[in-house]
């Protein structure tokens, strides 16, 4: 069941236009009276809110996005329930998912690929360090661009939390979800706790999509798909076969970053900032000693 305007009587919102939908939401422009400022509206589909494990799937979503303050990630600011509606109100960014600018582009070039992965990096390393949050979900749609170039991450739907704890981390939510063209190796086998190293490699299979305006293994159906990222006989093309400007450095950094096995992957957000910048300054890097095998196969 799709939501018409007539059913979206909002207490001092004024909806204005439909920006995007998902299989359980859709997000709204719109005005709060209240503050006079134009803000974002997630609304759960009617059909969901009987069901409280997706009810408490939406308010984990919001509470996620209220708690962490970063210009890199899209900020929600209040949830609420009106006459059956769950929503809550959002920071609304005036701009574009590098999802629909690859539709019209059909790949970005390589300044700002580093830029996308370094701003996301810098976000998530926040997100990791500070609230033990992974995305889970990292993909082209889902990372954004304001009209004044600044990157910013959304949709925290599908994120999992941890809580410290002396002896360690401690997993919360039990399901862990994905998106097939970039989900990670441990979030298909589902049998090991997603840490910051699972969004890592989402990034990179975004980042790969982006620059040679490809995924790493097309062709596959959403099932095959997700076995290739596991299976250690399957590589993606080398990014220069696309598009020969694609530097070495860049290509060093995606192949670190999709190693299959998570032990051997680039281990944290500050190594994947600190190798954007040394690649912008031209630098390339060693080929990986480590016996892991990436989901990329860089030619020798």
């Amino acid at each position: 069941m799709r939501l018409k305007p007539i059913d979206l009587q909002l207490p001092d919102i004024r909806l204005m236009t439909k920006i995007g939908e998902g299989g359980m939401s859709e997000v709204w422009k719109a005005m709060d009276l209240a503050n006079n400022r134009v803000v974002a509206v997630k609304i759960l589909n009617p059909e969901f809110t009987q069901n409280i494990e997706d009810v408490q799937q939406f308010q984990a979503e919001e509470k996620t996005m209220e708690m962490i303050d970063h210009p890199g990630i899209v900020k929600s600011y209040q949830m609420r329930y009106t006459e059956g509606l769950w929503y809550f109100i959002m920071e609304y960014v005036d701009g574009y998912n590098f999802g629909a600018l690859l539709q019209r582009k059909q790949h970005l070039q390589e300044v700002d690929c580093l830029l996308i992965c370094e701003s996301v990096a810098a976000a998530l390393d926040y997100a990791w360090n500070g609230y033990g949050i992974v995305h889970c979900d990292v993909k082209p749609d889902n990372i954004m661009v304001n009209t004044d170039g600044v990157v910013k991450l959304t949709d925290l739907g599908l994120c999992h939390t941890f809580q410290y704890l002396k002896n360690g981390l401690q997993e919360a939510p039990e399901h862990v979800m994905g998106t097939p063209a970039y989900i990670s190796p441990e979030q298909v086998y589902g049998d090991l706790e997603p840490d910051c190293r699972a969004d890592i490699y989402s990034l990179a299979a975004s980042l790969y999509h982006l620059a040679t305006g490809r995924v790493l293994f097309p062709g596959l159906g959403n099932e095959d798909m997700m076995k290739a990222h596991c299976d250690e006989t399957r590589q993606a093309r080398d990014p220069r076969l696309y598009h020969a400007s694609i530097s070495e450095g860049f290509c060093q950094l995606l192949e670190a970053m999709l190693v299959k096995n998570r032990d051997y992957r680039i281990p944290s957000w500050g190594d994947v900032y600190s190798m954007c910048q040394e690649i912008e300054k031209g630098v390339s890097f060693k080929p990986r000693a480590t016996p892991g095998v990436s989901s990329l196969g860089l030619r020798s």
